[in-house]
């Protein structure tokens, strides 16, 4: 089993956004969009309307992508993952431009799981520079956070062949589990 860190393609896709004033409004704080310790949302979540962004990248919105530490699925993307997701997390619908898009918040922590190899965890001032999982903890894990860096997505090879499997487009996936 290998592990990956998840970023989104900002070099060849429109970069998924929230307007915070927005936020603020329908939600009645902007909790969501500043704390990135892993909270349920579902019970009271209002949909966003999303916004895609150009930072250099071609005019092409991404089927799957991640804004801070939530997957962003397109409603094709969401159908063909709910399933493996959703025991991991929770599913917040958004709309962009009257289409279906859905915040996937991960709400695995490998640490919960005692994945997070002991004494495996190094930093460098505030930035992760080592970390490694354990195989056996994260069996059948799509994705996952930890404590150690709460914005950072990662996933298991699972996750990536799915993605791959079904072409969707819109992520890298890096070896690099670090900040540096």
């Amino acid at each position: 089993m290998e592990f990956y860190q998840v970023f989104e393609n900002d070099h060849d896709y429109m970069v998924p956004d929230l307007d915070p004033d927005e936020v603020e409004e329908k939600r009645g704080d902007d909790d969501f969009v500043l704390f990135t310790k892993p909270r349920s949302y579902a019970d009271d979540w209002v949909p966003l309307e999303l916004e895609f962004k150009m930072d250099g990248s071609l005019p092409t919105i991404p089927t799957i992508s991640r804004w801070r530490n939530y997957l962003v699925l397109h409603e094709s993307a969401y159908k063909q993952f709910r399933d493996l997701l959703e025991p991991h997390g929770e599913f917040l619908p958004c709309t962009h431009q009257g289409s279906a898009f859905y915040l996937f918040n991960t709400l695995t922590i490998a640490e919960d799981l005692k994945a997070v190899k002991p004494d495996s965890v190094t930093r460098k001032g505030n930035l992760l520079s080592s970390i490694q999982f354990d195989k056996n903890s994260l069996k059948g894990v799509p994705v996952f956070r930890t404590k150690e860096s709460y914005v950072s997505v990662y996933c298991t090879d699972i996750f990536k062949k799915a993605v791959e499997d079904a072409q969707l487009e819109g992520l890298l996936f890096s070896e690099n589990l670090t900040h540096l």
